[in-house]
């Protein structure tokens, strides 16, 4: 096993072990695999709740609370309210059967801030328990085996002796039995049901055979109760009141809800068995204890107060009448009994750890790794981290591990009370009264312990472990900073309530720390005085004296020492809270704004749709209007091909709407990027001017374009965004100038070059309506026209300035107006473009539309000579292209997918299909795809037919993805006519 330990660890640090990162990343849906049967589920519960400290508590802390009597009702009282407790984690493994227990259910119903508290403190009772288990080996080796392991180095820590040995003991144990856990599921099982059978088999033959043995009666048994003057409720209450001490664990088994392999509902009874025996178990041994009395004892009430001065046997009272009891094999049965409660709680506490820690890592409170799931289903992870840090553990001593052990009680209360509460809250949201009532009661006993342990059971809690739980309290603080500042979805930090309450823990143990502390040394300071006295002699009045001084010297340095301490914590814990509180206003503030921002995009989509409604409506309505008028009147060929023309244009001013929506989307989306290319300038200019040349002659507007400013006429950028602002610019200076009117664009370059980079302005003006003050200072808003009687029967869109702004933006220039009403309009442009290395070369003909289209004119095609293959999985889409196509000569085949077209051109000759206009949207297969197959076909001519994308799919993303799968061209619909025959003529030509 050792070196099965070692291959372990080696394999982790070389990558190997199944723990590589593809496993690190597919761990989630790995998951916990299930293997647990009833029966294990019982001695997973019971022998988390019985272990050492059974056999040792009703010698140091039942009997002298209580007496034999006033434990065993206490400890039956205590089974029946863990019953209650335990009522309420039934309802809610039920209604969450998953991992991770009460941090689950907290988590699902308070939120994650409550969630983090709660699997704070009960991730260091698990494991508290586990140390204090290994470590209880040690005692039993002292006890029983005498010095058999006292070899090595040897020091002392807080007057308890380490010794190299024994530590070597507790570390063989934890390895042994956490390995068999990671890589043995079902040995653990099985070893963990054996175990629980032994144990509580074990205790049940000790009780018989001692109870055989014994003799006088129920006088041995008297008093009933403690001695003390104390009112024999107040005893039992005592007892009670340790219940969540003497049960924590049998809860243990709501973190492996996952893993049960019979129905949920029947944990109840599981429960209830495991409570049942645990409470006898307790009940036998605290009355093995007093079943004999050894000789000098009047009866157990003086034997128990002896046994601090005792050694060996007589100092574990059950052990000592087991012996008594039994004869020579008594040690052996004990061994065997107590080594099985010890393992039992070694074996199901580090199970329950693991899942708890794999459901904190599932819930981002941990890192990722945490929920590693190994091969066999288990969070192998989570159960090496706790491996690792137990094996340093038994070099602290006992002395210090009984400190943390004693926290596991306030741990174990705060668990409690959150899972009663969830109880309480989820069933009165669904009405269940029963689990409404045992919630409340639950929750009501938790506060009740919780307040008993910390205020007012003096001796119950160590000096020491109030300041390990502030401690641990200000740790919870410092990791709950680190998981909040990585917490990316926000799921922390909304409950201020939780960590008010953590830090009033923090201030309150500190409080009572310093109390109990002041109380010790004030005792001691005592003692040591009137020990003093005792031993004074007459002439030793000086030497009085300055003992005195001594000793009240040591208690003010101890009192100084003391209250720095606290002011550390106090002052630590109110830094970190008010660290994290800022953060939380910071994000509140943050949430405020998105709100707003939420509110005002929630108000400009309202009025975006609204403005969209309006401007889709607008042409819709003409064109449903016309071809209503069309359909139902009698009109000659001159009112139709005059409807006709009238739906056209509204048809393109709807796709120029559509366009201008969807590259708004594009701009905010962030999706919109820049293409340079080589551009001359002065050509750009000239092709625009060319454009709009005859538009504005037939309104009789001077048209001016005078590029003769610019020096360096070759430059990289974008020609199609520059013509998109060219066009927009101009297209509205025309539609605002009236007749008779002046349109200038003039291009200046106003710097010399600098870097590389020329400096140009660019201005548009017009003598058109111009614009109020009021608009011009929103005119680059989206959807934004000016509503005035002059241009109310202007089309457009609202988005043509807004689009040219942003393309403006993108290219690094400003674009400003200048404009009042009835004086025009001049807006100027100020950007820059890297100047090309070596003007001479640049063509300026990238995009370009006036020669490509020259010189498609000049070719002549015969299109009645050749056969096309049309894809379109849409019919009416089929039969509009089939007709246009026709119109032209084409012989048309027609095919609805790409898998249809793919398979038709395979099975073809060559020369058959002269082109195929492809679809790209298509089911069964896209035109990509189909496109891709046919240029892999073994027939290179085939293979090489050409193939133009006919698609809606339109953005120049779009495009370049058409020729990097292998078409030869793109064609945007809708479809326009001309344009398809341009393509063509260049695709066949």
């Amino acid at each position: 096993m050792k070196s099965l330990f070692y291959s372990v660890i080696i394999d982790l640090l070389r990558g190997k072990g199944k723990i590589q990162l593809e496993k690190f990343e597919n761990s989630e849906g790995t998951g916990l695999e299930k293997y647990l049967s009833p029966i294990s589920v019982w001695a997973l519960s019971f022998g988390c709740a019985v272990g050492w400290g059974a056999f040792v508590m009703p010698g140091t802390t039942f009997l002298p609370i209580a007496g034999p009597l006033g434990t065993a009702l206490g400890i039956a009282i205590g089974a029946v309210v863990m019953l209650i407790i335990g009522m309420n984690y039934h309802y809610l493994m039920n209604r969450y059967p998953n991992s991770g227990g009460a941090l689950t259910y907290t988590i699902k119903t308070f939120g994650y801030d409550h969630g983090f508290l709660n699997s704070w403190f009960l991730v260091l009772v698990y494991v508290a328990i586990v140390w204090a288990n290994a470590t209880a080996l040690v005692l039993i080796g002292r006890n029983l085996l005498g010095d058999v392991f006292q070899f090595g180095f040897h020091y002392k820590i807080l007057d308890y002796d380490v010794y190299f040995g024994e530590a070597l003991l507790s570390i063989v144990f934890i390895v042994v039995f956490g390995c068999i856990c990671i890589f043995g599921k079902q040995i653990a099982r099985v070893l963990q049901t054996i175990f629980a059978l032994i144990l509580f088999g074990g205790i049940v033959v000790c009780f018989v055979m001692v109870m055989s043995k014994h003799e006088g009666g129920l006088g041995t048994f008297s008093p009933a109760f403690a001695n003390g003057g104390r009112h024999p409720f107040s005893q039992i209450f005592g007892i009670v009141a340790l219940a969540p001490w003497a049960f924590v664990g049998f809860e243990s088994v709501s973190h492996s809800v996952e893993e049960f392999k019979f129905p949920v509902k029947k944990t109840i009874f599981l429960i209830l068995a495991a409570l049942v025996t645990s409470a006898l178990s307790y009940i036998m041994l605290s009355e093995i204890a007093v079943a004999f009395i050894p000789a000098g004892y009047d009866n157990w009430s003086s034997y128990i107060d002896d046994i601090g001065n005792l050694n060996g046997l007589k100092s574990l009272p059950v052990f000592y009448n087991t012996s008594y009891a039994v004869g020579r094999y008594a040690l052996v049965l004990m061994v065997t009994t107590v080594l099985s409660g010890i393992l039992t709680g070694l074996i199901g506490h580090f199970i329950a750890a693991s899942r708890l820690i794999y459901a904190m890592s599932k819930e981002k409170i941990l890192p990722k790794w945490f929920s590693v799931v190994n091969k066999h289903g288990v969070p192998q992870n989570a159960m090496l981290f706790l491996m690792v840090v137990s094996v340093f553990i038994p070099f602290f001593g006992r002395t210090a591990i009984g400190w943390i052990v004693d926290v596991t009680t306030i741990g174990a209360t705060i668990v409690y009370g959150y899972t009663s509460a969830v109880a309480y809250v989820l069933s009165k949201r669904r009405g269940d009264k029963r689990t409404r009532i045992t919630g409340l009661i639950g929750l009501i006993v938790s506060i009740g312990f919780f307040i008993y342990f910390m205020a007012f059971s003096a001796g119950a809690m160590s000096t020491e472990s109030y300041l390990i739980l502030a401690i641990w309290g200000i740790l919870g603080f410092v990791y709950f900073r680190y998981v909040f500042s990585k917490d990316t979805e926000k799921r922390f930090g909304k409950s201020t309530v939780v960590w008010l309450g953590l830090l009033f823990l923090i201030f309150f143990t500190s409080l009572m720390w310093v109390r109990q502390a002041t109380n010790n040394m004030t005792n001691k300071v005592v003692t040591n005085i009137s020990n003093h006295y005792e031993t004074l002699y007459l002439d030793s009045v000086g030497e009085t004296d300055e003992y005195l001084d001594a000793q009240m010297n040591a208690a003010n340095h101890l009192m100084t020492r003391n209250s720095i301490i606290q002011m550390v914590i106090i002052v630590a814990g109110l830094g970190i809270m008010f660290n994290i509180y800022t953060i939380m206003s910071k994000r509140e503030k943050a949430l405020e704004v998105e709100k707003v921002k939420a509110e005002e995009n929630s108000k400009a989509k309202t009025i975006f749709l609204s403005n969209m409604s309006h401007d889709i409506r607008t042409p819709m309505n003409a064109i449903i209007g016309y071809i209503n008028i069309a359909e139902h009147e009698e009109n000659g060929e001159k009112e139709l091909r005059e409807y006709l023309g009238k739906i056209k244009n509204s048809s393109h001013h709807l796709l120029a709407l559509i366009n201008d929506v969807l590259e708004m989307s594009r701009i905010e989306s962030g999706r919109m990027d820049l293409e340079p290319i080589e551009v001359d300038l002065k050509k750009t200019l000239d092709e625009v001017k060319d454009m709009f040349a005859s538009q504005m002659e037939r309104k009789n507007i001077d048209f001016i374009v005078d590029a003769s400013h610019i020096r360096n006429r070759y430059v990289y950028c974008d020609k199609n965004r520059l013509n998109r602002v060219l066009l927009n610019l101009i297209s509205n200076a025309y539609k605002f100038t009236p007749e008779d009117g002046v349109v200038s664009v003039t291009a200046w370059e106003i710097n010399d070059a600098q870097d590389g980079y020329g400096r140009y302005e660019l201005r548009v003006k017009d003598s058109g309506i111009g614009m109020s003050e009021e608009f011009a200072a929103k005119v680059f808003d989206a959807f934004e026209r000016e509503r005035t009687s002059t241009v109310s029967g202007i089309q457009g869109t609202g988005l043509g300035m807004a689009i040219t702004k942003n393309i403006i933006d993108l290219m690094g220039g400003t674009i400003e107006v200048n404009t009042a009403p009835d004086c025009g309009t001049e807006f100027v442009i100020k950007v820059k473009f890297k100047l090309l290395d070596k003007p001479e070369e640049a063509s300026g003909e990238a995009g370009g539309t006036a020669e490509t289209v020259g010189s498609n004119e000049e070719k002549n095609i015969d299109f009645s000579k050749m056969r096309l293959l049309l894809v379109d999985d849409m019919e009416i889409n089929r039969e509009i292209a089939e007709m246009l196509l026709e119109e032209l000569g084409f012989t048309i085949e027609t095919a609805e997918n790409g898998k249809e077209a793919l398979d038709k051109v395979a099975a073809s000759t060559p020369g058959y299909y002269d082109v195929v206009l492809m679809d790209i949207q298509m089911p069964v297969m896209d035109g990509y795809t189909a496109t891709e197959n046919i240029r892999k076909l073994d027939n290179n001519k085939l293979a090489n037919i050409p193939i133009v994308a006919m698609t809606a799919n339109a953005f120049s993303e779009d495009v370049k993805k058409a020729k990097d799968t292998g078409m030869n061209a793109h064609i945007a619909k809708p479809i326009d006519i001309d344009n398809v025959v341009n393509t063509l003529k260049d695709v066949l030509g």
